[in-house]
């Protein structure tokens, strides 16, 4: 397993760096929409396997056009107009198609928190590169919360015995956590002193363990979310890394806190 993780990353990440380097706002935006895509995928197939029947295409459909009008840069009245329709339209298909009451209410209920978990999480990596210093942004959170994964990995595969969150997942320890917020912190040192020199120490500090603890937390969320569908993977598209929601479960959660902090001056 730690050989096809390795290989995997030595062939998709020179590949994702080389994208944000040469590729435009416009570039970046496509490859996130397919991401958002296969993740609503990914999220409707373990909510059917967990006997839950969402409206797929409908969900897919909605995430689209979301992703869309965030990076055009709808103001709030227009998403809000546009996710108002997506209930309306969900709920009239569900009455025309004749679902039972209950099952309405669970069928409607899967597909929207599907869409705001995957489609509204992940579309802010794509307005954090329409901004002004956008790939500095995006380095700088891939490297954070993927040295934060890598470190909770290993770190925990070697010297883990204390469990961080049974019920959750029974493999993640304390010692593995430590361990990669250690690398998170870190991992944001390196930025300010490889590519981001206008960062400051205390920026550096706050937005390490920020980004750390908030990638950990979404790494936790989905391994909640994976154990009540009773599935192990969201998807095999990745060897050794599983689905593309087991890749980007930690930005889901630590890109909205980068794209606050870029939108309030405070990086």
């Amino acid at each position: 397993m730690h050989l096809k993780r390795i290989l995997s990353a030595a062939a998709l990440l020179p590949a994702f760096l080389l994208l944000v380097q040469f590729g435009t706002a416009f570039h970046f935006f496509l490859l996130i929409t397919l991401a958002i895509l296969i993740g609503l995928y990914e999220f409707y197939g373990m909510a059917k396997a967990g006997g839950w029947r969402p409206l797929t295409s409908l969900g897919m459909g909605s995430g689209l056009a979301l992703s869309c009008m965030e990076f055009l840069g709808a103001p709030a009245p227009w998403l809000i107009s546009v996710l108002t329709g997506v209930v309306i339209l969900l709920l009239i298909s569900l009455l025309v198609g004749g679902a039972e009451p209950k099952e309405a209410v669970s069928r409607g209920a899967i597909t929207l928190f599907g869409l705001i978990y995957v489609a509204g999480l992940l579309s802010f990596p794509a307005l954090l590169r329409a901004m002004a210093s956008g790939r500095t942004y995006i380095f700088y959170l891939v490297l954070v919360t993927w040295a934060g994964d890598t470190g909770a990995f290993y770190v925990g595969s070697l010297m883990g015995k204390r469990p961080l969150c049974p019920s959750v997942s029974p493999r993640k320890t304390v010692e593995g956590s430590v361990g990669g917020l250690v690398c998170s912190v870190l991992a944001s040192g390196l930025a300010k002193f490889w590519f981001w020199e206008e960062l400051g120490t205390v920026e550096c500090l706050v937005m390490g363990v920020g980004l750390g603890v908030m990638g950990q937390i979404g790494d936790l969320c989905e391994s909640m979310l994976k154990r009540g569908f009773g599935v192990k993977d969201t998807g095999a598209l990745i060897p050794g890394h599983g689905g593309m929601l087991d890749r980007v479960d930690s930005l889901l959660f630590a890109g909205p806190v980068l794209y606050v902090a870029a939108l309030a001056g405070w990086v």
